[in-house]
């Protein structure tokens, strides 16, 4: 993995560090030597990371109440953050029930949109404190883009998380705050891995890229240091499209 220079010192927050591309943009931080704050829905210790310059967060992504309680611990232990990387999300597919569609709709928001806006409001609020300036980056999706059939509830989330990232851009500009989103495509992921092991639906994706292929979490990850590196500072409001060329091909 490429090293950014300007990384090393700083401190990031990142969600969803348990696993998938959020554990692995944590590693990559780490070798880039700075320091990290990880939050997860997941308290099982096992897949925490245990490195030095990291330190680990539970929370329930999902509960406005435990999200407040997290970052009061973090305020008191943390005087200062560089940049906020709000990565965690859920899928959740349809079913036949409807009440169990709407809670599950609710859950995925909760997860997926409204707790990036919490975090990234307590962002702002240290960042014009200090006054040093920051990056938020918001994980969304090609689904936000385009649009997937049977899943609603993922879609809106990240839909709307690609126009709370122009919202945010405009809003604090002044304040040094650049906010840009992510849109991966098909990665290799836990959250993927029933697609990946059906083996019509891992090639019927691979088919949909200009690549003819899946992404590695790698090639995700060089994208977030980027832009969260001071080479990027003129970079502000975008999404940035990393899915092997599916939405300039068309589906």
């Amino acid at each position: 993995m490429d090293k950014f220079k300007s990384l090393k010192g700083k401190t990031v927050l990142i969600t969803g560090t348990s696993r998938g591309i959020g554990k692995k943009i944590a590693e990559a931080f780490l070798e880039n030597e700075t320091l990290v704050i990880g939050i997860s829905r997941n308290n099982n210790h096992q897949k925490i990371i245990k490195k030095k310059n990291y330190t680990h967060f539970f929370s329930g992504l999902n509960n406005n109440k435990e999200i407040y309680n997290t970052i009061s611990s973090i305020n008191k232990i943390y005087k200062k953050l560089d940049i906020l990387i709000n990565n965690a999300g859920v899928t959740k597919e349809n079913t036949k029930s409807i009440i169990k569609n709407v809670d599950g709709f609710n859950k995925t928001i909760k997860i997926n949109l409204t707790a990036a806006y919490i975090f990234s409001m307590m962002f702002v609020d240290k960042i014009k404190k200090n006054k040093r300036g920051g990056s938020i980056i918001n994980i969304a999706s090609i689904g936000g883009e385009l649009g997937f059939p049977n899943n609603p509830s993922y879609i809106s989330s990240k839909s709307a998380l690609i126009g709370l990232t122009r919202s945010f851009a405009r809003d604090y500009g002044k304040s040094k705050i650049n906010c840009n989103a992510i849109l991966p495509g098909y990665f290799k992921t836990d959250m993927n891995k029933k697609s990946l092991n059906n083996k019509k639906k891992k090639v019927q994706r691979e088919n949909l890229t200009m690549l003819g292929r899946w992404g590695e979490i790698e090639e995700l990850v060089g994208t977030v240091l980027f832009l969260s590196s001071d080479s990027a500072k003129y970079i502000t409001g975008q999404k940035i499209i990393v899915d092997g060329g599916i939405v300039a091909k068309g589906l």
